[in-house]
């Protein structure tokens, strides 16, 4: 229903790992907002993950009374929206015993093959379940229960690369590409007297060639840093020949674990198919019951409960991990069980006051496992402290091998979407107390709402074995990338670097100090409302609503910790002279005014129009969550990065940086030691502000005839106080006015290495970004009548913003820079949804005397479909390696110096990475803008046609045959953006081709 609304999509910036997501939860962006700024209520009571920003429970369909979308002019009886309010409310049983049976089925042999790999994979789906309802007392008490199940399997495929034979033997000559001429010039043949010449490590001179490996441990030092900064190195060569090295025996045993390519003629690159099978089981119950106590006072309860295991491998085995296979985007076991209850009472207290209670509870809770638990590949390989004897630090850990020879293993978000191990568990309790009162042409309301949050969330988002990052630069050349900037090409191999086990960044969270973890949060909601009729044709609804989201607080003492930018100190929550909500003022002025008018020009025209303030927690920890629990001395978020784009963290066969574990002192306040990252909540602590939206709009409907209308309206919004988690230890960019040798030295210009010589990223989870959105929204619907039922809208809208969800600006001292088209936003976006009674058999427009074997057959069909037109998503080309920047960036952009553009983009090509080039100015992005360049288009027909066969009186069979993709027309994905990439503009993945399902639904 919401899919059909104007102004929603689905979200395509990201989506939640399936392992933390098994209720299948909808990312949905409506109106511009992002989907976390959506509102659930089931049962009027709060359905929504205060962390994730989802629902908690998805309701079988059977158990469903009513379901109500609205996107705008919310009434002020509803908050923490700002996107879309979805309603859900459970059947109540009846003095009629009524109940159903169901069961759906997708089988691979109704399916097309995939679009890349050629093959239709094997699935077996079978959803199934039932209701049942009715009296205990008639009139007085009834139940209704239900349940549905879930059993998926299905194989799925993925290709990939792994090193060749001669790779893992340390031969890497296929790597070497065009040569480099002194002029900056390159040539694919040689340059002959303009030839690049550079020293080898054998003594001699050799000529440059893009992708040629240098030796990490040779050239300059930078005298401020002491690490090298890539200048004038040696090029490896072996006897004469460049890019053939010597590789240590325990890379070579960690290699072993992984496969060897299986495709014939592949080369060096997606050189190896993995096939592998997931297994998904849920098992969801509901329970309700409605006692009429009298005929004012009635009272109901329903609890529900569900249960979901999943469980899939890597694209390398069990143990080595890899790609998640194409579809299932997710390696690893998930264990998760949510329940949801609601309690409540309607009282009449007169014929114009009435007044209702709720009591709302859920818990989401969600264990996560790496597979390979309880091994230690690191440490038999021979790399010292990265598997450390604890079964949170056993498996896989994340090798991530960029650049030139590129490929990823093991466990992580990064690698397979597995935040593992993760242990997660968040209790919502909510009493809500509404009252109603009408008087004269006023409809009053008022009430109070007041929620207490509870969460405890101990993460892996950085593998607790360990995440290594091998770039081009520790086997590249600063001479070289300099000379060859202008064409884009640059030395060195991620593959060489790894080799040598010589790494770039390395990341993990590892156990602090601290004591049992856990955060706690109230929330104070009141509201006040009155619809108003001033004249028959003139309805004003207006109202004020006032949300307060007290300061987090630890659960215990020592249950959560923060930092203090002022001092460079960690702060633990409720110990010494640190408060348990670690010092963040309350926020006190939320107040959301909310107006709303409708009158009708004439007799079959309304015009409406709407303002409103709307306060959204945002989920992803924008108000509860992340900062606090991701931080010393609950979890310690170890990040090493180098000191400059050549220079090397540690090697492999020494082992990573050892980071203090200090004991939280009695004062609750200790120095943070370098390499601990932090995500600290608000600078200073009377900054804390909760994301709001202003919105607007103006609509004009007509009635052309009974059951037909249109309307056309604009709609806008404003966001303000938006998530974001800058790096405010980013190294600002160098002045190219000065030395050049002081600009590797990325240390010199980091604000808090200056105050406290820390080189760590330091992330404020700050409410500090914005956006907007404008749009026409146009809405044409036709009731049943002649049996066919419609609805289109179309949006022709614009969404901008500055970050992606929850993200940093690549660069905080121009973060202008990166204002443009949300990663969400489709210019436009056309549905059709319509159920159409097919006008053949009994009772129809044609064979309405037919005999009842024909009619059974023929007649009585239903044909029904929902049909999505859209235009592309936006993208930016990025690259990894920009000699020239000295900067660490979030992202980088290129210059662009060509014409991007392809005559007949495809999936072999969908823009031309040749027209981009790193920044060639020091210390700046490049001038392409974020998300200037859009991708394919989306266009979708579900379809369906459906019968309902009565079986005897009261009896119904309801058979479906459902379509999805119908066309079976390819949608095609964003094309790879990284310039410097595996690919670069080619697009490899597409979204699902046609899939059937059959249903049966028996209902009595």
């Amino acid at each position: 229903m919401l899919l059909v609304t104007p102004g929603a999509q689905l979200h395509s910036d990201w989506q939640h790992s399936q392992a933390e997501n098994p209720q299948g939860g909808y990312q949905i962006d409506v109106n511009g907002q992002q989907f976390t700024s959506n509102g659930f209520l089931l049962d009027g009571t709060e359905n929504n993950s205060a962390i994730l920003g989802i629902a908690i429970v998805n309701p079988n369909i059977d158990s469903l009374q009513e379901f109500k979308v609205t996107t705008s002019d919310y009434d002020a009886e509803f908050g923490s929206v700002a996107g879309a309010l979805m309603q859900a409310t459970t059947k109540s049983g009846t003095n009629q015993y009524h109940g159903s049976l169901f069961e759906y089925l997708r089988n691979d042999i109704f399916n097309a093959n995939d679009r890349f790999s050629g093959v239709n994979l094997p699935l077996r789906w079978n959803q199934f379940g039932g209701s049942f309802g009715g009296p205990i007392i008639k009139n007085k008490l009834f139940f209704f229960t239900d349940y549905q199940g879930l059993r998926r399997r299905r194989d799925a495929t993925v290709t990939t690369t792994v090193p060749t034979a001669a790779e893992r033997n340390g031969d890497l000559t296929a790597l070497l590409g065009d040569f480099i001429c002194s002029d900056g010039s390159t040539s694919p043949t040689g340059c002959g007297a303009s030839a690049l010449m550079v020293p080898t490590t054998e003594g001699g001179t050799i000529a440059a060639q893009a992708g040629m490996v240098f030796d990490p441990n040779s050239g300059d030092i930078d005298p401020s840093s002491l690490s090298r900064n890539g200048n004038n190195r040696s090029a490896i060569t072996t006897n004469g020949k460049p890019n053939v090295l010597s590789v240590p025996p325990e890379l070579t045993n960690i290699l072993n674990f992984l496969p060897p390519p299986n495709v014939p003629g592949a080369g060096i690159s997606d050189n190896y198919i993995a096939t592998g099978a997931e297994k998904f089981d849920s098992n969801q119950l509901d329970a309700r019951v409605d006692y009429n106590f009298s005929d004012r006072l009635h009272l109901f309860g329903r609890y529900t409960i569900a249960n979901f295991n999943l469980s899939a491998p890597g694209a390398y085995g069990s143990e080595a991990g890899g790609p998640a296979l194409t579809g299932i985007s997710f390696a690893g076991k998930s264990v998760d069980r949510n329940q949801s209850l609601a309690l409540g009472s309607t009282y009449t207290i007169s014929t114009s006051l009435i007044t209702d209670f709720r009591f709302g509870f859920y818990r989401y809770r969600i264990r996560v496992q790496p597979n390979g638990v309880g091994t230690t590949p690191a440490t038999e390989a021979g790399f010292p402290g990265l598997n450390q004897g604890t079964p949170e630090t056993s498996g896989m850990p994340a090798f991530y091998v960029d650049g030139n020879g590129g490929f990823n293993f093991g466990y992580a978000l990064g690698v397979n979407q597995c935040n593992c191990p993760l242990k997660e568990t968040e209790n919502h309790f909510q009493f809500v107390n509404n009252w109603m009162k009408t008087r004269g042409n006023h409809s009053f309301g008022w009430g109070v709402d007041i929620r207490r949050a509870q969460q405890q969330r101990i993460p892996s988002d950085s593998h607790r074995s360990g995440e290594i990052t091998f770039s081009d630069g520790e086997t590249g050349s600063a001479t070289v990338n300099g000379v060859a900037s202008a064409s884009g090409l640059t030395s060195g191999a991620g593959l060489a670097s790894f080799l040598l086990g010589d790494s770039s960044q390395f990341a993990r969270y590892f156990t602090g100090s601290g004591f049992h973890p856990g955060l706690r949060q109230t929330r104070l909601f009141f509201y006040a409302q009155d619809s108003w009729r001033v004249t028959p044709k003139l309805t004003v609804n207006y109202g004020l609503r006032y949300e307060n989201y007290l300061p987090q607080t630890a659960a215990s003492r020592g249950g959560a910790g923060s930092f203090d930018p002022n001092t460079g100190e960690v702060l633990v929550a409720g110990v010494g002279s640190v408060p348990a909500n670690m010092g963040v003022k309350a926020y006190n002025l939320g107040f959301a005014p909310r107006l709303g008018l409708a009158y009708q020009v004439k007799e079959h025209t309304v015009v409406r129009a709407g303002y409103g303030r709307s306060f959204t927690p945002a989920g992803l920890g924008a108000v509860f969550g992340q900062a606090p629990d991701y931080d010393p001395p609950i979890v310690n978020p170890q990040f090493n990065g180098a000191d400059n784009n050549y220079a090397t963290v540690f090697n492999l066969l020494t082992g990573p940086p050892v980071i203090p574990n200090p004991v939280v002192p009695s004062s609750g306040r200790y120095p943070l030691p370098n390499g601990l990252s932090v995500y600290y909540f608000f600078n200073p602590p009377s900054a804390y502000r909760i994301p709001l939206s202003d919105s607007w709009n103006l609509t004009v409907q007509h009635q052309f005839a009974k059951g037909f209308t249109a309307e056309v309206g604009y709609v806008g919004n404003v966001g303000r106080h938006l998530f974001m988690n800058p790096n405010v230890n980013q190294a600002a960019p160098p002045d190219p006015n000065s030395n050049p040798a002081t600009w590797p030295d990325f240390n010199r210009r980091r604000l808090y290495y200056q105050k406290f010589g820390l080189e760590q990223w330091l992330g404020e989870t700050c409410n500090c970004d914005n956006s907007s959105y404008h749009a026409m929204q146009v809405k044409v619907q036709k009731h049943a009548n002649n049996g066919l039922d419609f609805l289109v809208t179309y949006t022709y809208g614009k969404a901008m913003a500055n970050t992606d969800t929850g993200g940093a600006y690549s660069n905080n001292l121009n973060w202008w820079q990166d204002h443009g088209p949300a990663n969400w936003d489709r210019t436009h976006t056309l549905t059709i949804s319509h159920i159409y009674a097919l006008p053949f058999g009994r009772g129809r427009h044609w064979g309405a005397n037919t005999n009842r074997a024909l009619d059974l057959l023929l007649g009585g069909w239903n044909f029904s479909g929902i049909s999505t037109f859209e235009s592309g998503l936006p993208f930016t080309p990025i690259l990894y390696d920009a000699p020239n920047l000295y900067a660490d960036f979030n992202s980088v952009r290129p210059d662009m110096v060509g014409n991007p553009h392809v005559s007949n983009p495809s999936a072999n090509l969908w823009f031309n990475p040749a027209a981009f080039v790193p920044p060639q100015g020091v210390g700046r992005n490049g001038y392409v803008r974020r998300n200037s360049f859009r991708g394919p288009r989306f266009n979708n027909l579900d379809l369906s046609l459906g019968k309902v066969f009565t079986v005897a009186e009261g009896k119904t069979l309801e058979f479906k045959w459902e379509t999805y993709n119908a066309a079976n027309h390819v949608n095609l994905a964003n094309p790879n953006t990284n310039i410097q990439g595996n690919d670069p503009g080619m697009i490899t993945s597409a979204a699902s081709m046609r899939q059937m399902q059959f249903g049966l639904h028996f209902r009595f």
